[in-house]
């Protein structure tokens, strides 16, 4: 089977794109009110332990679980029960964007941290900012640490690829 090969410029472009992409995500999360509202993405081990860090020490934030699907309750520590609600029905980035307007909307709520893995953070953060475009929402990505190089760069590549897309108008995908 013959491909034709791409102009050197096409794949320049892709590259540099790439790399802004990486380059564009905070390295931490930046400072949170107290009263913070903290939406966290499902779909990675390290981001619910991640969230739930972002409660200590902060009486009055409160924790939303977009995506569960699962049984996540097990997993919260009795004393941040009263601080944690749990979204299950949501299954895609896309339809998470949905449920979190639509918890905004009833909560009445207009700025949120968004927490999710590095490499997911520039199309969530996409999609949500589509669903709620006067509401703050303040980017929290949760480092790979422990993930060898080789899985990192293919999450990195494949997130890109998804994000393209989402920029496109292909919104419904994981």
């Amino acid at each position: 089977m013959f491909l034709p090969r791409p102009p050197i410029w096409l794949l320049i472009a892709v590259v540099a794109g790439g790399l802004y992409f990486k380059s564009s995500v905070p390295d931490s999360c930046p400072w949170l009110s107290d009263s913070e509202k903290i939406f966290v993405l499902t779909g990675d081990v390290r981001r619910i332990p991640f969230a739930m860090a972002l409660l200590d020490n902060y009486p009055n934030r409160r924790l939303y679980i977009i995506g569960a699907g699962g049984n996540y309750s097990a997993m919260i520590p009795d004393d941040k029960k009263s601080k944690i609600s749990i979204e299950s029905e949501s299954r895609t980035t896309y339809e998470n964007a949905v449920a979190i307007r639509e918890i905004a909307r009833a909560q009445k709520i207009n700025r949120i941290a968004l927490v999710t893995t590095e490499d997911h953070v520039p199309r969530a953060m996409m999609l949500v900012r589509r669903r709620m475009p006067d509401a703050e929402i303040i980017p929290c990505p949760v480092p790979l640490y422990g993930m060898p190089v080789p899985k990192q760069l293919e999450r990195w590549a494949t997130e890109y690829v998804k994000y393209l897309g989402t920029a496109v108008g292909v919104e419904t995908k994981k």
